[in-house]
């Protein structure tokens, strides 16, 4: 109808039928006119405002599946720093026993000196050599809680 767009075909039927049956209107082409316009301005805010929520919601649908995806990676790094937790947790709670029988508090970060001053040649250790030591340290802070609560 005009440069804006058209009217859908349902509603431009519903306002033929509006001016057939309303004398002032069909007379009036400049009110008609007016009121085209103003169903062109409507639609043209409601598509607007649509395409405004189409966007927001594949945003958040793209912004969760970055989620979900960085969640799986972690779970795949976890399960690859797994065995090497496991080996340094029975090692820590050995000597941690070790040093609860002579007497003896054994710290974390004694620990820690202790394992790579004494580290076996066949184990690797599964940090980035930057920051091996804070992460063995965090490491052992959590195993002495635990071995604290098993071995009071």
């Amino acid at each position: 109808m005009t440069d804006k767009g058209t009217l859908p075909l349902k509603a431009a039927r519903k306002l033929n039928m509006l001016i057939l049956h309303n004398e002032a209107l069909a007379k009036d082409k400049s009110l008609q006119e007016k009121i085209i316009a103003w169903g062109l301005d409507m639609l043209e805010e409601a598509r607007a405002d649509w395409s405004d929520m189409r966007a927001s919601i594949l945003d958040s649908i793209i912004t969760c599946d970055h989620r979900k995806e960085a969640h799986k990676r972690g779970k795949a790094r976890d399960n690859k720093y797994a065995p090497f937790r496991e080996y340094f947790r029975n090692l820590q709670e050995q000597k941690f026993i070790e040093y609860q029988k002579s007497g003896k508090k054994m710290t974390a970060n004694g620990f820690v000196g202790w394992f790579l001053e004494n580290i076996p040649d066949e184990v690797t250790i599964p940090y980035k050599p930057s920051n091996q030591y804070n992460k063995l340290i965090k490491l052992a802070e959590e195993n002495n809680r635990e071995l604290k609560k098993n071995h009071p």
